[in-house]
């Protein structure tokens, strides 16, 4: 029913238009049961009922009652023929039972068709909103990550202007899912493959200076709520700029690969690098640790190994709820 309400064309203005185009309707419905009625002997006055349905939602209850009026006076009118001649107190009362069935259609079908345009008029409304905070949160962010830039500029320690850096990154990955969250396409989900995209497209131009480094990401058609869509962004943040600070010392040149797949009913996240290989020293950074903080949030499991060369990192994420 909300798919035929959605198809719905627009009210026409016109009275003329409308009631016009109820009385074709009704002449074929009574065109119909008088074909029926010839075909097989028994009434079938209920094929009317549809013409009264149809034009309530179509247009509204005036036009729906004079369906119902309409079509009432032509049945008794059938009743009227020579060939019928039916005037007994029981056929009276079931024209009368049609009529008020068939108001009482007009009635219930027009209320279904208000109710639908309400329900359309509040979710565009809805949209509107939350497109509007969607933009107000990316220009928030964006204002902090270029305070932070400026900071980060101007700062001389290279722990603190490292700790800044991948604060502006950490924020960056939030910011890119609220490019890719627009609530009236794909019922309001984020684009996994273009957001691990331009995150990985900013982490190189922001991170990668001069050094031949390619980072490549591969993403199976995902769609996710933001709220699983971001925890998976940070994780690749830290990963990607993990191994971009730390895979390829002295100026060597490699490659970083993002992996998401969709093996139902989980989704499989990997990224790996062919550089010098996974850390020898079992010290949990910041970064490492916010990466287990964001795969428990995720119910993920979360595995480290040497990739031989390089290191390869895997996010096993279940029941992600996408479509």
């Amino acid at each position: 029913m909300e798919h035929i309400l959605r198809a719905l064309p627009p009210k026409p203005k016109s009275a003329v238009t409308r009631y016009g185009i109820t009385s074709i309707i009704v002449g074929l419905c009574f065109l119909a049961v008088i074909g029926l009625n010839a075909l097989s002997g028994t009434p079938s006055w209920y094929l009317m009922l549809p013409a009264v349905f149809v034009t309530s939602v179509l247009f509204d209850r005036g036009s729906g009652i004079y369906a119902a009026i309409l079509s009432t006076v032509l049945l008794y009118l059938q009743t009227r023929w020579p060939e019928v001649q039916d005037s007994s107190p029981r056929l009276i009362i079931g024209v009368v039972a049609f009529l008020v069935v068939a108001l009482s259609f007009a009635i219930v079908s027009e209320a279904l068709r208000t109710a639908w345009d309400k329900t359309q008029a509040a979710e565009r409304a809805k949209e509107l909103l939350l497109q509007e905070l969607g933009h107000r949160t990316k220009n928030n962010l964006a204002m902090a990550i270029s305070v932070l830039s400026l900071q980060s500029r101007s700062k001389t320690n290279p722990e603190t202007k490292g700790a800044l850096e991948k604060a502006i990154a950490r924020i960056h990955a939030i910011a890119a899912a609220h490019e890719y969250f627009d609530p009236s396409r794909q019922n309001g989900l984020v684009e996994m493959r273009a957001y691990l995209e331009a995150l990985c497209g900013y982490l190189g131009e922001s991170l990668r200076d001069v050094r031949p480094i390619a980072i490549r990401v591969q993403s199976d058609e995902v769609y996710l709520k933001t709220e699983r869509a971001i925890p998976i962004g940070l994780i690749v943040n830290e990963l990607v700029t993990n191994a971009l600070k730390h895979a390829f010392p002295e100026g060597r040149e490699g490659i970083i690969g993002v992996t998401l797949t969709n093996v139902p009913p989980s989704l499989n996240l990997i990224v790996h690098d062919n550089g010098v290989g996974c850390p020898a020293s079992k010290e949990e950074r910041i970064g490492s640790r916010l990466t287990r903080l964001l795969a428990q949030q995720l119910e993920a499991k979360i595995s480290w190994e040497d990739a031989a060369p390089g290191c390869r990192v895997s996010c096993v994420i279940p029941d992600v709820g996408h479509s």
